[in-house]
């Protein structure tokens, strides 16, 4: 028994009818439809066809996978010290996750008469390296005047240590500068 050799290409809304006037004609040499005759012309269209859908479906199985391995690269926390992981191809370093971290170091209402340091770790430790040094800004409870700045003393992969500035050098006497805490970002992979 001979069989018909599929071609994978597609042909939208051209498979061919036999008329109630074809003779029934298979193939054979000199028959019509290249050899393969009338009666076996619409099998071979849609065995054509089938073998193109079949190779597309294998092409978005495989693109689906490779979408579900990028999606789960996107990972995070979003509580009020927490992350975001975002992988990257990087054109120096290769496939690498930038990680964005972001946090709050609650202080209520707390009296800071003089430069004072806080040291937290990161929700999760960079593991390769931070990229530009943590960014830091002060919540006021209330002020005396002066401008009292959050600052990033030290930073590792692991954690850091702010210190909030307050103006005038070591000592605002009784006064001080009220600070309900700071807020921080920090970026690295």
């Amino acid at each position: 028994m001979a069989t018909l050799i599929d071609s994978p290409e597609f042909s939208a809304n051209e498979i061919y009818e036999i008329a109630a006037t074809d003779s029934v004609e298979g193939a054979a040499a000199g028959a019509s439809f290249g050899g393969i005759g009338i009666s076996n012309q619409p099998h071979q269209q849609l065995a054509n066809r089938t073998a193109f859908l079949y190779g597309r479906q294998n092409i978005n199985t495989a693109n689906i996978g490779i979408l579900q391995t990028f999606m789960a690269g996107f990972t995070g926390s979003l509580q009020s010290n927490g992350y975001l992981t975002i992988p990257i191809a990087d054109i120096n370093r290769g496939d690498v996750s930038v990680i964005i971290q972001w946090g709050y170091y609650p202080l209520s209402d707390q009296k800071i008469p003089h430069d004072e340091e806080f040291s937290l770790n990161w929700p999760i430790a960079f593991p390769n390296a931070i990229l530009v040094p943590p960014l830091a800004t002060n919540v006021y409870a209330s002020t005396s005047g002066f401008n009292t700045v959050a600052s990033v003393v030290t930073y590792n992969r692991t954690g850091a240590t702010f210190v909030l500035d307050v103006p005038g050098g070591t000592s605002l006497g009784a006064t001080g500068e009220r600070s309900n805490g700071f807020s921080w970002l920090a970026i690295g992979f």
